[in-house]
């Protein structure tokens, strides 16, 4: 199995929006800039997660995305199979089901059902949430650093 671009991208914004939007709607420039990735292809992943409720967008000046549910009840699993359609090590195998003439005889497909359920179950058991404070605990995000700095 190998995870798109797209979905790691997925990934890291929905990090990010969690991460920034308990001070307001969080904008696709200010992600694209603390992430590393371009607004063109951030537009293209948000298209996705909207549909899939995932995140909440509003248009205007004060616009920007939220996640539509606090960030430990969104899985990785969630975001994985709403853009990679699902996470099989081989061709043969489609959402847990074996699509193969060879299946009767197969000697290695009870492995790699087993490949596929181990993937599943950890991205099952991580939360956004998770991700989120695994960055915190690494210094990868600081929320303070977005915010102003006043002095009078």
């Amino acid at each position: 199995m190998n995870v798109s671009t797209k979905t790691r991208y997925a990934l890291r914004m929905l990090v990010d929006i969690a991460a920034f939007q308990d001070s307001g709607k969080v904008k696709i420039r200010d992600i694209s800039a603390r992430q590393d990735i371009s607004i063109k292809y951030l537009e293209q992943i948000v298209t996705i997660l909207s549909k899939a409720d995932i995140v909440r967008g509003e248009r205007g000046p004060q616009g920007g995305y939220v996640l539509t549910r606090p960030a430990s009840e969104i899985t990785v699993a969630e975001v994985v199979l709403k853009i990679e359609g699902g996470v099989a090590p081989v061709p043969c195998i489609k959402d847990g089901n074996v699509e193969c003439d060879r299946k009767d005889r197969c000697t290695t497909l009870d492995m790699w059902m087993r490949i596929e359920k181990a993937v599943m179950d950890i991205m099952s058991e991580t939360s956004i949430q998770d991700l989120l404070d695994d960055a915190n605990s690494k210094g990868i995000i600081r929320i303070q650093d977005s915010m102003p700095e006043y002095i009078i």
